[in-house]
């Protein structure tokens, strides 16, 4: 619901984990959430950001992808962008840091696809 309907919040939330790698001194109304909503409402422009974004947890976590991907979902699709970003912080952050409470926890039917012959 928020990535739907307040998306500069999810969007600020992962500009401030990808930059800082947990939640701590998270505030919902942050820079990079105030300017995407006026790169949003001054020119429909707030995806650059969410591409941006996409890109530096691209390299930080050594993930698969491309500029050119990440400029079209979050061009395409920004509210999903910035939900699957949150997302796979969630995943990235709780792998890396084994003591915290997990967000996201990827299910044993999820890791593989079944073998069927």
């Amino acid at each position: 619901m928020k990535g739907c309907f307040c998306p500069c919040v999810v969007v600020g939330r992962n500009h401030h984990r990808i930059a800082r790698g947990t939640d701590a001194g998270y505030d919902t109304c942050n820079g990079w959430c105030m300017g995407w909503t006026a790169l949003a409402c001054f020119g429909g422009c707030g995806w650059i950001l969410q591409m941006i974004d996409r890109g530096d947890m691209r390299d930080k976590y050594d993930l698969e992808g491309s500029g050119c991907g990440a400029c079209c979902t979050s061009f395409w699709c920004g509210c999903c962008e910035a939900i699957q970003t949150s997302k796979q912080l969630d995943y990235e952050q709780v792998s890396q840091n084994p003591g915290v409470p997990a967000g996201y926890v990827a299910q044993d039917k999820m890791n593989a696809m079944p073998q069927h012959h």
